[in-house]
């Protein structure tokens, strides 16, 4: 189960960066091929969590309020405060996570019906 940890965002957010930037760099292969059906299912879990994150993230930012959460910002010339641009945006990265996931998911059924050896010969 996980803890929370809204106290410790940002150092959780760096951990999850160098551990996605390790998994980067070890997926060239797969020494175990049957390992690569539960790998597909924890991207999955992992892009779902993102998703809630950049959900929550951008509701976040639609309800902070200028005196109370910052103090003005620098004008973006398109009319827009940076907040408003900032969970709009987020809102696209979430849609975008979703597409995302449900293809890694699909990659996961699809890989769900292979016979693999357990080393690869």
């Amino acid at each position: 189960m996980a803890v929370n940890e809204q106290h410790r965002q940002l150092h959780v957010a760096v951990e999850l960066a160098e551990q996605a930037r390790t998994l980067a760099h070890s997926t060239r292969t797969v020494p175990s091929p049957p390992d690569s059906y539960d790998l597909l299912a924890e991207l999955v879990g992992t892009l779902d969590s993102l998703q809630l994150v950049c959900q929550q993230l951008a509701a976040w930012h639609t309800d902070t309020v200028d005196g109370k959460h910052y103090q003005g910002e620098d004008s973006t010339g398109d009319g827009a405060t940076g907040t408003v641009a900032a969970a709009a945006k987020l809102d696209q990265a979430a849609d975008a996570i979703a597409t995302a996931s449900a293809a890694v998911s699909a990659a996961h059924t699809a890989n769900g019906v292979v016979r693999w050896f357990d080393t690869p010969r």
